[in-house]
């Protein structure tokens, strides 16, 4: 804003002197020798340099530069342009010194790198949004040039390797990227934890930092495929397609517990990988999206076959430590035949559910994502819906045996239909999950409760780990 406001006052006669309080007060005084500007404010290694030519008065370059030296030029030029609307130097001034005087620092002083990463997580915690990551980085960036001599292409090397892993984690957040990868060989560490493990490890030496930096950026791109996005890396899997639906499950139903494991579980078991993969998926499905199993205690075991995976165990140790966590079939069809699936806001979940079931029952692999979740008691019932419920309606209305599976014409035709032309309708569509609901005559609570039943013990013959 200042520079600005320099630019600005340049443009008006008479106001040298005012220039040249403003620069001194703001900007830095001019070293006699050169009468160059030596700057109050030093920038990174990346924008010091165009700080320097625009405090100068010189043009900033936008070609060939960073995104942030652009940021600076346009920053510049929005400033200035603001400017256009005063009529005065004095104008200027005055809203500088208003500025200036709402304007309150603080200045922390902290006596080594730990000490700065607890106080960037209490700031955090308190709503400032600072980056742990950032802290990591210039920590990183601190041990290659720790005697201030490492040649500029080296600088560049790293710099690049950290922009790489931004490429590639995308809008996701650095430090959730740094938490998965640790776990992936270590003991479970929270992210207040995270860079005391990192800095003990890295232990200040040069070819240990880079080592880290070089893994980071190595599996930047399986992290963010295993999360669901761009997954290239694992395109040439001969079981590719099978990993595929695996990971969309996860990421369907939010599921983040297992990215360490399956991050390790790539890395040492390649070719097995889609093995790893449905094992989890089945879990999760059991454990957390049916019975909603502790994650605690899901992460803590995660993170401890992570450890035996880098200590070099078999993937067969992997299966069985799985297991430990599976939900028995008793308990899994028992939810399962309890379990409401809210669709109001999405029904993809439903979908994808009802979906595995269609192709099980039917031994025909189906995409279900061109078809709509019809609930057979509606959503919105009307009035001879409500009378056969009473008003525990809206309890059964998003149960899974209430809904079934049909192309959105169909189930706009169907509507509010009673239940014997939804019943007629369901009868004609090709998916055997419908045929179910010939058994019943009438549809009530018990009859979406039996439904749902059955749907369980297909279930339990479908995701379960033999």
């Amino acid at each position: 804003i200042v520079l600005a406001a320099i630019k600005k006052l340049r443009e008006m006669d008479g106001e040298d002197e005012r220039i040249e309080e403003l620069r001194k007060n703001f900007i830095g005084s001019k070293d006699l020798t050169y009468l160059r500007v030596e700057n109050k404010l030093k920038l990174n290694r990346n924008n010091d340099y165009y700080y320097r030519e625009a405090v100068n008065e010189k043009e900033i370059s936008r070609r060939g530069v960073k995104q942030t030296v652009r940021l600076m030029h346009e920053a510049l030029k929005y400033f200035h342009g603001r400017f256009s609307d005063f009529s005065s130097g004095e104008k200027i001034s005055r809203l500088i010194e208003q500025a200036a005087n709402r304007l309150l620092f603080t200045t922390i002083y902290i006596s080594d790198e730990l000490s700065a990463y607890k106080i960037f997580e209490t700031l955090n915690a308190r709503g400032v949004k600072l980056s742990s990551a950032d802290l990591l980085k210039n920590y990183l960036f601190s041990v290659i040039d720790s005697g201030n001599d490492a040649p500029d292409e080296i600088i560049d090397e790293w710099d690049e390797k950290w922009e790489k892993i931004g490429t590639d984690i995308g809008n996701r957040s650095y430090t959730d990227y740094i938490i998965v990868e640790w776990n992936s060989r270590h003991s479970l560490a929270r992210k207040n934890e995270l860079f005391k493990a990192i800095k003990n490890e890295i232990g200040g030496g040069m070819d240990k930092a880079k080592d880290y930096l070089d893994r980071l950026a190595d599996n930047s791109q399986l992290y963010t495929a295993l999360r669901g996005s761009d997954d290239e890396c694992l395109k040439d899997h001969p079981r590719y397609k099978d990993i595929q639906k695996g990971v969309h499950f996860l990421r369907l139903f939010g599921i983040h517990q297992p990215t360490s494991l399956l991050m390790a579980a790539w890395l040492h078991f390649e070719d097995d990988f889609h093995n790893v993969l449905k094992w989890i998926e089945v879990l999760s499905l059991r454990y957390n999206v049916i019975c909603r199993g502790h994650t605690g205690d899901q992460e803590k075991l995660y993170s401890d076959i992570c450890v035996e995976i880098a200590g070099g165990c078999k993937i067969g140790q992997v299966k069985r430590r799985l297991l430990t966590l599976y939900p028995d079939d008793g308990k899994f069809k028992q939810d399962f035949s309890d379990k409401t699936i809210p669709t109001r806001q999405s029904n993809k979940k439903a979908r994808y559910l009802l979906g595995r079931l269609e192709s099980s029952i039917s031994e025909t692999s189906i995409d279900e994502t061109g078809l709509t979740v019809e609930h057979i008691l509606p959503l919105q019932p009307e009035q001879h819906w409500q009378d056969s419920f009473g008003d525990d309606w809206p309890q059964f209305s998003q149960r899974l045996g209430n809904m079934a599976l049909l192309p959105s014409k169909k189930n706009r035709d169907l509507g509010q239909e009673p239940f014997a032309g939804k019943r007629k309708g369901l009868l004609s569509s090709p998916y055997k999950i419908n045929q179910s609901v010939e058994a019943y005559s009438d549809w009530t609570a018990e009859e979406i409760a039996s439904r749902q039943s059955k749907l369980a013990e297909q279930a339990v013959k479908l995701w379960r780990i033999d």
